[in-house]
């Protein structure tokens, strides 16, 4: 066990179950029926019987799965990145905006991913990578060949971690994550896992990449190195960290769209009895009386037909009708009940908190007004923008660094009275070009991505063009 790299956190372990039930849920129906029974009880599960097992089948087939909670976490993470993110980065680092992976993948895109993650598990991790090189040239730092990329890990490959405390510093000092490489077989390719462990030795930041051994069971250190900076500069800590539901430290926050699950699978049970119940008893059933043997015996050979078109022949004192079962609304509205009540759940996730507030705590709102959601979105632009940081440390690159996601989740509206004010405001002086460009982005009047740079680069040129003399009056028909 002390050098087993497969060696799981509890915490890790204890968590596997949610973490199963929010992503398939959120998978959606396909995966939640490959589950079997194992969301869906089996009826008389002692029932081993031939019969019993195309019973469930049935049973699992007309089950019908509406899915609350994936398209409550896609309407999230779309409230979220209703409006681009803020980037703020030196020059060198441009390239975060189309290629932050090494793969194609921008901040932004991947930033996405990372929200949809810590809804469904409350985790992630995040980690900025460098080439194993000594040192590398600013000519191949522009040119790609040597850059920093950020790699994005879900809540399932962050197996083990382990913190120091270094002066008044609690620093990652142990991280391993399970990935998988591939192995080209002729025309074919075969994925096979392997472990990334990151930790400090002797204060200095050291990878290690371990993989089976062939024909074998055991693990061996495949390649080790230490990731440098292009100046050829070690690391004294790890350069990433944890992304959270509730903060960003080690610790395995709870799902935020686990509740919302569980009440979904609640739903998708009710879903199966109600269609269950409809199939065997939905429809009708005809009956016949004051029939003897002979009349039996003569409908059986000629058929009976039912319907506006067909003559149903009877005996004298002979009667029949239609037999049709009363509605059964016990499992509907368990369904309707759980319905309201997901949705209930989806918008507290959006609602700011309304926990009492003293005194103190009403000068600053954040303090007790931050909505689920608000804290994601706020966990995670920490969590870039630290690691962007890291970036720029790899790339030598100096200035300010701000990664911030969307956090006002209502799309404003601005009405004529609102926008009056606000060049009123501006004209008499009371707030500058940068405030009242800010209110315009935020209601969606300019562009979010323009600069303050941009906005006076065109007003400048559309006042030029308009080539307007003031000396010259309009009249005798001129324009």
């Amino acid at each position: 066990m002390a050098n087993d790299v497969t060696y799981q956190r509890p915490e890790y372990e204890a968590a596997q179950a949610r973490w199963r039930l929010v992503r398939d849920v959120c998978k959606g129906s396909e995966a939640i029926k490959a589950a079997g029974d194992q969301y869906l009880p089996r009826p008389n599960a002692h029932d081993q019987s031939p019969e019993n097992v195309e019973r469930f089948k049935s049973y699992l087939a007309r089950a019908v799965f509406y899915n609350a909670t994936g398209r409550t976490r896609e309407g999230l993470v779309g409230a979220v990145f209703r409006v681009v993110p803020t980037l703020t980065v030196p020059a060198g680092l441009d390239y975060l905006t189309t290629d932050a992976d090494g793969a194609g993948v921008s901040v932004y895109q991947q930033s996405q991913s990372i929200v949809s993650e810590v809804l469904e598990t409350g985790r992630a991790f995040l980690l900025a990578d460098f080439p194993a090189i000594e040192s590398a040239s600013r000519a191949q730092m522009q040119a790609g060949i040597a850059r920093a990329t950020i790699n994005a890990y879900p809540a399932d490959s962050v197996k083990n971690w382990r913190t120091t405390k270094v002066g008044a510093k609690h620093l990652l000092s142990l991280v391993v994550l399970k990935e998988t490489h591939e192995v080209v077989d002729g025309f074919g390719i075969e994925s096979e896992d392997q472990y990334r462990v990151l930790k400090l030795e002797g204060g200095v930041y050291m990878v290690e990449v371990w993989r089976k051994e062939k024909d074998s069971a055991a693990w061996a250190v495949v390649e080790s190195y230490i990731p440098r900076s292009s100046t050829g500069q070690p690391w004294t800590e790890i350069p990433g960290g944890f992304v959270g539901a509730q903060n960003n430290d080690t610790s395995v926050d709870e799902s935020p769209l686990y509740d919302l699950a569980e009440l979904n699978i609640g739903h998708y049970r009710n879903s199966a009895d109600y269609e269950d119940a409809a199939y065997l008893c939905g429809q009708p059933q005809v009956w016949m009386s004051g029939l003897d043997q002979s009349w039996v015996d003569m409908l059986e050979e000629k058929g009976v037909y039912f319907g506006s078109r067909a003559i149903l022949p009877l005996p004298a004192n002979g009667s029949a009708g239609i037999l049709q079962a009363a509605p059964n609304t016990m499992v509907k509205e368990a369904m309707d009940a759980k319905e309201r009540q997901m949705v209930a759940l989806g918008a507290r996730l959006v609602e700011k908190g309304s926990a009492p507030k003293t005194a103190t705590e009403d000068a600053n709102d954040n303090a007790a007004e931050h909505s689920v959601l608000s804290l994601v979105a706020s966990n995670v632009s920490e969590a870039y923008t630290k690691v962007i940081g890291f970036v720029a440390g790899f790339m030598n690159e100096s200035g300010e660094v701000v990664y911030a996601l969307n956090q006002d989740f209502i799309e404003a509206r601005l009405d004529p009275q609102t926008l009056a004010e606000l060049v009123k405001s501006w004209q008499a002086g009371a707030i500058t070009d940068g405030d009242l460009w800010a209110q315009l982005r935020r209601y969606g009047l300019i562009d979010a991505e323009k600069t303050d740079e941009d906005i006076r680069e065109e007003l400048a040129s559309s006042t030029a063009g308009l080539n307007l003399d003031d000396d010259e009056e309009p009249g005798n028909g001129d324009l």
